[in-house]
C-alpha cells in the first residue's frame, strides 16, 4: 500500500495515517480536557507527536488543579464545550482569571451557545467543530498559540453565527 490511506472516523474525530512532524516551532504546554476518554487520548496523542508538552485531564475541577499547579504554566487549554459539572467557558475563565488571557481551543460536537460565542472575541481562543481531522486539530491549535495576547491581524473566519472556526486554508 503505497500513500495515505483513508481517513476513518472513530468517536467524532477523523483520523488520519499519517505521520505527524515531530519538529514543531511551537515547544508549548497544552492541558487537554475531556470528559470523553477516547477523544482525549486522540487528542493528546496528536499533539505529542508533534513535540508538545501535554497534561490532560477529564473534567474542569481537575484541569484546575493542573493549570494551578503546572510546571511550566500552560500556553494552550484545549477543552470539550460541554462537560459535566463546568463548561469549557467556565474552565477558560477561571484559569485565565489565574494568569491572565489564555490560548483556548474549543472542541464540540455540539452546537455552541451564546455563552462560547462571547469568549470567542479574542483572538486567542477559538472553536473547532466535531468531527475533526487529526491535521486541522494540529493546525488550530499552532493557530491559537500563535496569536500573542492583543495580537493584531487576528485572522478571523466567521460563520453567520459570529464563531470564530478553524478553517482549512
Amino acid at each position: 500500500m503505497g500513500g495515505h490511506s483513508a481517513p476513518w472516523k472513530y468517536d467524532r474525530i477523523w483520523l488520519e495515517s499519517v505521520t505527524m512532524s515531530s519538529n514543531t516551532n511551537f515547544p508549548a504546554t497544552v492541558l487537554v480536557v475531556d470528559d470523553q476518554e477516547v477523544s482525549k487520548l486522540v487528542m493528546c496523542k496528536t499533539l505529542e507527536q508533534a513535540g508538545f508538552h501535554v497534561l490532560s485531564a477529564n473534567s474542569g475541577a481537575e484541569a484546575l488543579i493542573l493549570y494551578r499547579d503546572a510546571q511550566p504554566s500552560v500556553d494552550l487549554l484545549v477543552t470539550d464545550y460541554k462537560m459535566p459539572g463546568m463548561t469549557g467557558v467556565e474552565l477558560a475563565r477561571e484559569c485565565s482569571s489565574m494568569d491572565g488571557e489564555l490560548a483556548v481551543l474549543y472542541v464540540s460536537g455540539s452546537i455552541p451557545g451564546d455563552d462560547l460565542r462571547s469568549a470567542l472575541v479574542s483572538a486567542r481562543q477559538r472553536f473547532l467543530p466535531k468531527p475533526f481531522r487529526q491535521s486541522d486539530f494540529l493546525r488550530s491549535a499552532k493557530e491559537a498559540l500563535a496569536m500573542g495576547p492583543g495580537a493584531a491581524g487576528a485572522r478571523e473566519n466567521q460563520n453567520s453565527s459570529g464563531l470564530r472556526l478553524c478553517t482549512e486554508r
